[in-house]
């Protein structure tokens, strides 16, 4: 029986050990395997502007374990937006359908919102191959817009997409 819960920064080292077990995803999108500080930056780094209940992230439990992460951002990049930062299913657990439970969720929250109309998410250009095929299974398409993207060792381009929220 899997369990949600909105995470805390307690869950920093939880959130280390999904990532230890995609480390894959860590160096596409940074260049270096994962460290501590990633887990601290998941739960804590926003846009200016965005803070306390705008910021949720989600974890999805197996029991004890840690299966899966979502950080979900509302209202941005606009008010009738939020924006999918992450969505990060453990390495083991590829394949089984827990993305898709992790996102179903994510469209449960966001569906509470009254003035959001929009998911939004950017895939990194290094993790395209590993994440586009998802993405679009969702029902999200590229917006065209691209923008640059630095972190770490990466230097590349993120794509824009999108989809609408359903209603009621």
């Amino acid at each position: 029986m899997y369990e949600l819960r909105r995470l805390t920064a307690a869950d920093a080292p939880a959130v280390h050990d999904l990532l230890e077990s995609s480390p894959g995803y860590t160096l596409r999108i940074s260049g270096h395997p994962p460290s501590p500080d990633d887990a601290t930056e998941i739960l804590s780094a926003a846009p200016p502007g965005i803070t306390g209940e705008r910021k949720v992230d989600l974890g999805l439990f197996d029991g004890p374990v840690l299966v899966g992460v979502a950080d979900v951002l509302r209202g941005y990049p606009a008010e009738h937006q939020a924006y999918i930062g992450l969505l990060l299913v453990r390495g083991d657990r590829h394949g089984h359908g827990l993305g898709r439970r992790l996102h179903d969720h994510v469209l449960e929250l966001v569906q509470t919102w009254p003035e959001v109309s929009t998911l939004r998410l950017g895939v990194v250009e290094t993790n395209a191959a590993s994440a586009v095929g998802f993405w679009e299974a969702l029902g999200y398409e590229p917006t065209g817009e691209t923008a640059p993207y630095e972190n770490g060792a990466v230097r590349c381009s993120v794509v824009r997409y999108e989809r609408p929220v359903p209603k009621g």
